[in-house]
């Protein structure tokens, strides 16, 4: 097994997407995918990959998503987001629920429910086959930031104070109980409006975070 894991980050733009393959099995998945989709499907073709699942952890209203895009030029793709999101994605997507499960050759994907930034928001643990309740990594999205936390009134003050209280409870009862070795892998980098004082690095760990996130 050869594990695949590529970050792409967003020209002009503090905006991250991820590639996660087995060029063993030559199959990837694709995370928060931005419009300019030749990044994708250049990277499957120098690595042999064929791209099944592309992953949407939330809404964005910061950015346009080119999920919808790369599944059109990508017949054997599907287009995988939260089941809460439902017809407000704008295009037809396959519903994730919390704990749900994909195998991507000797890589797990698991899907947690993370509200705060927005209601549906869902992050993916990334595990060896086998050891799935040891995830080494954890695509955020807009959830956990290096060194800060997604913004929860970004939806309008009528929905902050809700939001707020999710997105608590989502760091103290999900990503604090992950292991200090976990890296963590978000959907931006400093200098983006979803969260406040965002740090330089494009990840990080739960114990660095655990340490020093002000969140």
């Amino acid at each position: 097994m050869s594990l695949i894991f590529e970050r792409i980050q967003a020209d002009g733009i503090a905006e991250l997407s991820y590639v996660v393959g087995d060029d063993s099995e030559g199959v990837a998945a694709v995370f928060d995918p931005t419009p300019d989709v030749e990044n994708y499907l250049e990277l499957a073709r120098e690595n042999n990959l064929s791209i099944t699942h592309i992953f949407e952890t939330h809404i964005h209203a910061d950015l346009m998503s080119g999920a919808r895009e790369l599944c059109a030029r990508v017949d054997s793709a599907k287009i995988f987001a939260s089941h809460e999101g439902g017809a407000r994605y704008g295009f037809d997507t396959e519903a994730v629920k919390d704990g749900d499960t994909f195998t991507l050759g000797k890589t797990v994907i698991t899907a947690r429910h993370t509200p705060g930034h927005t209601p549906e928001h869902m992050s993916y643990e990334l595990a060896e086959k086998g050891r799935e309740k040891k995830p080494w990594g954890v695509l955020t999205g807009d959830s956990l930031f290096v060194s800060s936390a997604g913004r929860p009134d970004l939806l309008g003050s009528g929905e902050a104070k809700k939001l707020a209280k999710q997105q608590f409870h989502t760091l103290r009862d999900y990503f604090l109980k992950l292991s200090d070795s976990v890296m963590i892998h978000p959907a931006h980098g400093a200098g983006s409006p979803c969260g406040a004082d965002i740090g330089d690095r494009l990840q990080s760990t739960i114990g660095y975070e655990r340490d020093s996130n002000p969140f």
